[in-house]
């Protein structure tokens, strides 16, 4: 071999019996994404609550026809956005196996409350985007935590 090398030989029972444990445990990340995926409905409920995108930026606001509908069909009910009746937000499930977390929600209209676009009769409703999945550096930095945690289990 030409340059540099290293070579650590282990010569510790103990050791070696920790870091076979540590291998075996990322054979299958099951429980590591089990983790993830908790992790991540508890982060969409909190989006909900504050009506805030991945990026942390704040949805867009109704439009006046919007709420002047709502309030009209709904009295005093809170001027919520994404959260009526609570379906959408209520919907998120995820899945978990060795390769990884997936979130998502089987309700229709998901996709065009996160992307935005036409809807309605003739396409004549703009929707604006009011993204909700994603990662934000909050979530990135908690899977960080919880990778360090569980490996370190």
């Amino acid at each position: 071999m030409t340059g540099i090398s290293y070579e650590i030989e282990i010569d510790n029972v103990d050791i070696e019996a920790e870091l076979r444990r540590r291998l075996a445990q990322m054979e299958d990340l099951t429980p590591f994404h089990t983790i993830v995926g908790e992790h991540l409905l508890v982060s969409l409920d909190e989006r909900f609550e504050s009506e805030t995108s991945p990026d942390g930026s704040p949805w867009q606001r109704h439009a006046p026809a919007t709420t002047t509908h709502r309030l009209k069909k709904h009295g005093n009910a809170p001027l919520t956005i994404l959260r009526l009746r609570g379906r959408l937000a209520g919907s998120f499930s995820y899945q978990a196996n060795s390769d990884h977390a997936r979130v998502g929600t089987p309700v229709v209209y998901a996709a065009i409350h996160h992307f935005g676009g036409k809807a309605g009769r003739n396409r004549k409703v703009t929707i604006p985007a009011r993204p909700y999945l994603g990662l934000s550096a909050v979530d990135q930095s908690a899977m960080i935590e919880i990778a360090e945690e569980w490996l370190g289990q």
